[in-house]
């Protein structure tokens, strides 16, 4: 159950776009560091997403799409609907799972583990704050849009993610794409589509 969890959770985890990246300077830095403090305080978050999982043995990504939703402090729940049907519910320090109709729930309070890798996932969709302890943060432009590259220090997470990148929009702010590497540089990249930031999310959507 741990391994299909964890693959589970690396799915909702080198990046390659076709617009020219390039490092920040140092006062682009220091513009996009005061428009984050500046941008609205993401407490809940509802979008659509698309999901490509690249796999070095595979030329085509798989493609899959669904819903998320995020709500502060500890509630994340990520639905696939197509092209099959797979819940997972973060809630009260357990994770709770429908897969197609198979339900079951884990607890994770005692696993320092799951329950980094699940912070890690919830505060990269929400584009927070990000504690230079655990990870080097790298500063980049992708086109108008900026972007951060960020590397774990944490030997618990490098195990599973090698690299995070996010990337903003510049209309609003917030993050409008994900991509997770693997160790092996296997990745998968998210697309948020239909964002809609704290509007009211009923409670029944983190209920299983």
């Amino acid at each position: 159950m741990r391994v299909k969890i964890s693959y589970m959770l690396l799915f909702m985890l080198p990046f390659f776009s076709d617009a020219q990246t390039r490092q920040m300077t140092s006062s682009e830095i220091s513009v996009f560091q005061q428009t984050l403090k500046e941008s609205v305080q993401v407490k809940t978050l509802s979008a659509d997403f698309v999901q490509y999982k690249h796999m070095n043995f595979i030329k085509q990504p798989i493609t899959s799409s669904g819903k998320i939703y995020l709500k502060q402090p500890d509630r994340l729940s990520w639905s696939y609907t197509a092209p099959f049907q797979y819940r997972m519910v973060f809630r009260d320090n357990k994770i709770f799972i429908d897969d197609q109709g198979k339900k079951k729930s884990m607890d994770i309070g005692n696993s320092k583990q799951f329950e980094k890798i699940s912070r890690l996932v919830s505060s990269s969709m929400r584009g927070g704050g990000y504690d230079e302890k655990e990870f080097t943060v790298s500063y980049l432009k992708k086109g108008d849009a900026n972007m951060l590259k960020l590397f774990p220090k944490l030997q618990d997470i490098k195990k599973y993610i090698k690299e995070i990148v996010l990337v903003f929009s510049d209309k609003d702010t917030q993050v409008e794409e994900v991509t997770l590497v693997e160790p092996s540089n296997d990745y998968t990249r998210f697309i948020l589509k239909n964002r809609k930031v704290n509007g009211q999310i009923n409670e029944s959507v983190f209920n299983l």
